[in-house]
């Protein structure tokens, strides 16, 4: 029953995460074009800048929620609430410090937004959307705690339903203000103002589900358990923090070389990161079950288990980047018009950091639900200061691809080979992890050759929205085609075809 019931939660976290990011991807894609043409590629691209901008700026939080969500895995499990009580008061206590810590950088960081951002657009201007923003950043930090607890008992869903409704009226606010005033300050007052209110219905709900937070509000962790808590914290810190050197810079260093090209890469990366999005959910759906596992499965069964979760995540991360490939530019078109296509080299790079991301996850996840997180804080340093230094020397020898070019290749010196060895030797007990890096580089060299393969094939087709669909379906099937005759003799897919699709498939017979 409990089996079940865990398999239940998951399959409604991840069918209404995908309600939800379908749902707003298409509702987000109509504002951004209203945005374009009646706000202008500008006002966007500091806006990305700013946000990347204040995403470094949280590095004050960084390790602090994955450390609690990872203490809440066995109270919850065991349905111990005096201890989750604990948790969630100190988490709480340390996200209020949080908040204002962020609030004093960001104003600390004003004065210098100069240096970023080149833009005709007025400083005072500037600075107040950054002010905006940052009040918005800071002051999630004082009712997200509760939010962990909801993330931690598979109950995800319910964050996605109130996401989408709050986020449906919210839209369409921002449509109508956008075309009746064109003015960008009145359309970002009502996006972080839609967005607190949605902090506040989550705190709320998280209220009415765990009644017994208000029973043991002033309930705190003890000393041991809060050393526990802060050599977790700093082990994660390391890694959340140079993921955020390498994840967030990106738009700031493009921003530094051309400010506008931020806006123009923007209207590519929020299709994949709508994508990544949907991946993520089912990411995230598994996670717990992974954290559940860590403790439970032997090394055998804990490299059974990521076969199987490498060979789904490989056909996820392949499909989706192809295709990606073969009609992004497209869509582009269709959506927007060819004035804001972006060259194809910078297109391919970007594309690259998308795959690598994706295809990657894999292994950190294992890392990070296991604990060996702690393992990796110098390999991670060393990442983010050689992604910074080569961002720069490639960005200002082949411009703004070779910042992307960069996250790419630091990665592949550094965490790429290590945390692989790490969660081999450790993890699964096996000497060496050399098998998975040449899978994941075969894989790399396979997905390009097929993505640049198709482009040059289906280029003569004209840019409707009949060829697109066509041209979406002609990538899927040799993508697919391809990926069988590959992987389809292996274990791994037949453990997943016998589990997971023939289930469905002899339910759909009957």
């Amino acid at each position: 029953m409990h089996m079940e019931s865990k398999v239940k939660k998951v399959a409604r976290n991840t069918a209404m995460g995908i309600i939800n990011n379908i749902a707003l991807g298409v509702l987000t894609l109509i504002a951004r074009k209203m945005f374009l043409t009646y706000i202008g590629i500008e006002y966007l691209s500091i806006g990305q800048v700013i946000n990347n901008i204040l995403g470094i700026l949280a590095f004050s939080e960084l390790g602090v929620s994955n450390s609690v969500l990872y203490m809440l895995y066995k109270p919850v499990s065991e349905g111990d609430t005096e201890q989750i009580a604990k948790i969630i008061g100190t988490y709480k206590k340390v996200n209020r410090s949080i908040g204002c810590a962020i609030m004093a950088l960001g104003c600390a960081c004003m004065p210098f937004l100069g240096k970023f951002i080149h833009t005709s657009i007025p400083a005072r201007t500037v600075c107040l959307v950054f002010a905006l923003n940052l009040l918005y950043s800071a002051s999630t930090y004082f009712c997200s705690y509760r939010q962990i607890l909801i993330n931690a008992n598979q109950a995800n869903y319910i964050i996605s339903e109130i996401s989408l409704a709050v986020n449906v009226i919210s839209i369409a606010v921002q449509c109508m203000v956008i075309y009746l005033t064109h003015n960008y300050i009145a359309y970002l007052i009502i996006m972080i103002a839609m967005g607190m209110c949605q902090n506040l219905l989550v705190y709320a709900k998280a209220g009415k589900m765990f009644p017994y937070l208000r029973e043991y509000r002033d309930y705190r962790l003890g000393k041991a358990e809060s050393k526990e808590l802060l050599e977790n914290v700093k082990a994660m810190f390391s890694v959340k923090f140079c993921g955020i050197v390498i994840n967030n810079t990106d738009n700031v260093l493009v921003s530094v070389i051309n400010t506008l090209m931020v806006g123009y890469c923007a209207n590519y990366t929020i299709i994949s990161t709508a994508l990544r999005g949907l991946i993520s959910i089912f990411h995230n759906s598994i996670v717990y079950s992974l954290g559940i596992a860590s403790v439970k499965s032997s090394p055998q069964e804990k490299y059974w288990i990521f076969q199987r979760f490498l060979l789904i995540n490989t056909g996820i991360a392949g499909i989706t980047t192809l295709l990606l490939g073969v009609l992004w530019d497209d869509f582009i078109v269709i959506w927007l018009g060819k004035p804001f296509l972006i060259p194809a080299f910078v297109m391919h790079a970007i594309l690259l950091n998308f795959y690598w991301t994706i295809l990657s996850a894999g292994i950190w996840i294992f890392r990070d639900t296991n604990g060996l997180f702690i393992h990796v804080k110098r390999m991670l340093m060393l990442n983010a200061l050689l992604n910074l230094v080569v961002s720069v020397a490639l960005g200002k020898w082949i411009g703004v691809a070779g910042v992307y070019f960069a996250t790419i290749l630091a990665d592949i010196v550094t965490d790429f080979w290590y945390d692989a060895k790490l969660v081999y030797t450790t993890l699964f007990g096996r000497p060496h992890a050399r098998g998975y890096l040449a899978y994941v580089i075969l894989n790399v060299a396979l997905t390009w050759a097929l993505v640049i393969g198709l482009r040059f094939a289906l280029q003569p087709m004209p840019i409707t929205a009949w060829s697109f669909v066509a041209k979406g379906l002609i990538g899927t099937a040799v993508y697919l085609c391809v990926f069988l005759l590959i992987y389809g003799r292996t274990s791994a897919f037949r453990d997943i075809y016998r589990i997971y699709l023939m289930p469905v498939w002899k339910g759909r017979k009957r």
